[in-house]
């Protein structure tokens, strides 16, 4: 029986139910799921160091030869621990191995190895306790570490996917001519070249050719399901309803927020669909915004729909659009009863309701409209194209408008969104004062929390991120579960709460509902705070290895404090590495000059943060890190159809295969 893309990793040798459970926590349950779990980083294994230059290194890779048998420290019990001594002619190394008493056997005198791991003194000898051990007949150019989960190490791992690339029948798409036009290598050598490469430019090239592959099918689905502008009848309101609704806010707007309402007013008065993407920084006023143009519709008798990603977010739209709208508006979440959603199918259709907010759940299902005029999609990265467009082809004719916290470049967002009219909103709400921005290395760690210790007994609110969820075998790395043990452990009178993206939305809601109270003091989390969380009293983030984070991400997530006024602040923690890049963050509030050296400076990453997962994300393609294959690749399909006719019928087919697939896709951000 074959291994295909498509069969379940339980298909490939010793992967059975339980290594496939834990495989899951990864959302990896196919092969392509699997070769798809790109890894997180390379070490280069070309270069070891010598022994006399170990002492102080953070981590070091040594090649020496076993200089005497090894021996057992403690050989029964629940803890084994044997021990050798290595060498390579500058200094002598000893070697600790814990708990893996099958490998006592397999160290020979004589034998030359190679020992990655953390050096350490102890009684003047330098040692290494459990380093990665590799013969050196064996031992690889350079090794990928991934991203883990309890129970599965980088070896299991990695053997599972060298099983899979082994055992893998992988037909070719397309034919040689398409291969060799679009200057790309088949899906088998990219698969390779990204897991197990001689060297940093194998990674890359496959990586971009995977890219592109991505691009290529992305930019077809574009154009399968692009709407058209329609010709429709103007609305008609009030000369004087941007005065009326302003004058409804308990805060001031900027010049550049009205600035944004004219331009929306116009697109409402004209003659055709608008297309609209309106973007903003942190705190620049986008939601006010919004709800003046639904306030608009409303004035034209008109109904409009703001989709959010998230529930959290839902909830906090809905809270502000009840002091606008009253009765008038409703709230449409997954969570949402059957009894509840009736009665907002019925409002709808009666016409009661001007403005509807809701998560994916707006997607799903007719939604009885009366007469809607107006799309609005916040946070329109975390939605794909074909989800925009479903709104548009189940709602020919309305105005869409959709809105983004992540500054990107206006040639990138015109690829994205096609002959979209953009907006933007430069100017910060008066009396929001940015937060003092501090770095902090790992060993200032502990001042820094007894100082926020000492806040919080002051009443301040602390919320500290951090990029795993759990502590995770091979990445170095601070966790959200880790941080919450030390807390409890070295603070036990804060009140510490968690929040991560596989709670569900009500216990997101719970959770913040308590840091809003004051419940909790100390809400450590994952990303998930990064989008529309408002806690106006909280004061103070702490981002731990705040390098592993994208500059425009770190200044998404900072922008989560202070948004109450007052003095705020934000420490960014790193052990040593990034501390250059983050000093742009220091010295700059500014979230479109952040993005412009953001993206001069990071080769690789990830400019919108944390990868989506599923079926909307790009698995190897960053559209603002590959802006230059996007554009090469829209040139090279624009081509395709005249030059290679079956090929592009080809393309087009997965690409229709894709959009039906994401378009039967639910769920929550």
């Amino acid at each position: 029986m074959g291994v295909y893309l498509n069969s379940n990793v339980t298909a490939l040798n010793k992967i059975g139910p339980k290594t496939a459970k834990l495989l899951k926590n990864l959302e990896i349950e196919t092969v392509e799921d699997l070769l798809y779990h790109f890894p997180a980083y390379y070490r280069d294994f070309r270069a070891p160091q010598k022994i006399a230059e170990t002492a102080q290194a953070e981590i070091a890779l040594v090649r020496a030869k076993l200089t005497m048998p090894p021996r057992w420290i403690r050989r029964f019990g629940k803890t084994s621990i044997f021990s050798f001594e290595v060498a390579d002619g500058t200094g002598v190394l000893d070697i600790n191995i814990f708990n893996l008493p099958f490998l006592f056997g397999k160290c020979k005198v004589g034998q030359e190895y190679l020992f990655y791991g953390k050096p350490k003194i102890f009684r003047n000898r330098v040692q290494m306790d459990n380093p990665e051990v590799f013969q050196m007949d064996s031992a690889p150019s350079m090794m990928a570490y991934y991203p883990l989960t309890a129970g599965i190490n980088q070896r299991v791992l990695r053997q599972a996917i060298k099983t899979a690339l082994e055992a893998l029948e992988l037909p070719q798409a397309y034919s040689s001519s398409f291969y060799q036009t679009c200057g790309l290598r088949s899906d088998l050598e990219d698969f390779s070249g990204i897991h197990l490469p001689e060297n940093p430019k194998e990674s890359e090239l496959a990586r971009r050719s995977l890219a592109k592959k991505e691009l290529l099918l992305f930019h077809r689905m574009m154009e399968l399901s692009a709407t058209k502008m329609q010709h429709r009848t103007p609305l008609e309101f009030p000369g004087q309803l941007r005065e009326e609704f302003l004058a409804k806010l308990p805060f001031a707007c900027t010049g550049a927020q009205k600035r944004v309402m004219g331009e929306i007013e116009q697109d409402l008065r004209g003659e055709y669909s608008a297309n609209r993407l309106v973007q903003g920084d942190v705190g620049s006023g986008k939601t006010a915004v919004a709800l003046y143009a639904a306030y608009a519709v409303q004035a034209a008798g008109g109904q409009s729909v703001l989709m959010a990603p998230t529930e959290l977010l839902a909830d906090q739209h809905f809270s502000f659009a009840k002091t606008l709208f009253g009765e008038r508006v409703c709230l449409l979440k997954g969570s949402s009863t059957p009894t509840e959603r009736k009665e907002i199918f019925q409002r709808l259709a009666d016409g009661e309701i001007a403005l509807l907010i809701g998560t994916h759940a707006v997607l799903y299902g007719d939604l009885p409209f009366r007469r809607l005029e107006l799309l609005m999609v916040d946070e329109q990265h975390r939605f794909g194209v074909q989800q925009r467009s479903a709104l548009l082809k189940a709602h020919p004719g309305a105005h869409m408008v959709v809105f983004s916290a992540t500054p990107i470049p206006r040639s990138l967002a015109l690829i994205l969104y096609g002959n979209a009219d953009i907006s933007v909103l430069d100017e910060r709400p008066p009396g929001r004062t940015p937060p003092a921005t501090h770095l902090v290395s790992g060993r200032k760690r502990e001042d820094m929390y007894r100082w926020i210790e000492k806040k919080v007994q002051e009443g301040e609110k602390v919320y500290i991120v951090c990029p795993l969820m759990e502590p995770s075998e091979g990445i170095a790395a601070r966790s959200v579960q880790g941080v919450w043990q030390e807390l409890r452990q070295s603070c036990p009178a804060l009140r510490t709460d968690t929040m991560y993206g596989k709670m569900s939305a009500a216990q997101k809601q719970e959770v913040m509902e308590r840091f809003r109270r004051g419940e909790t003091q100390v809400l450590i989390s994952t990303t998930v705070v990064e989008v529309g969380v408002d806690v106006p009293d909280a004061r103070i983030m702490v981002i731990e290895n705040a390098d592993r984070f994208g500059l425009a991400q770190l200044h998404q997530l900072r922008g989560r404090v202070g948004r109450g006024g007052g003095t705020s602040y934000c420490y960014l923690v790193s052990d040593g590495s990034g501390l250059e890049r983050m000093k742009i963050l220091k010295n700059c509030n500014d979230g479109f000059e952040i993005a412009r050296q953001d993206l001069a400076l990071r080769g690789t990453g990830e400019f919108f943060g944390q990868r989506q997962h599923g079926r909307e994300s790009f698995r190897a393609a960053d559209l603002l890190e590959d802006a230059d294959l996007a554009l090469e690749t829209k040139k090279i399909l624009e081509e395709l159809e005249g030059q290679l006719p079956k090929d592009y019928q080809i393309l087009t087919q997965k690409a229709r295969e894709k959009l039906e697939e994401r378009a039967g896709g639910r769920g929550e951000v």
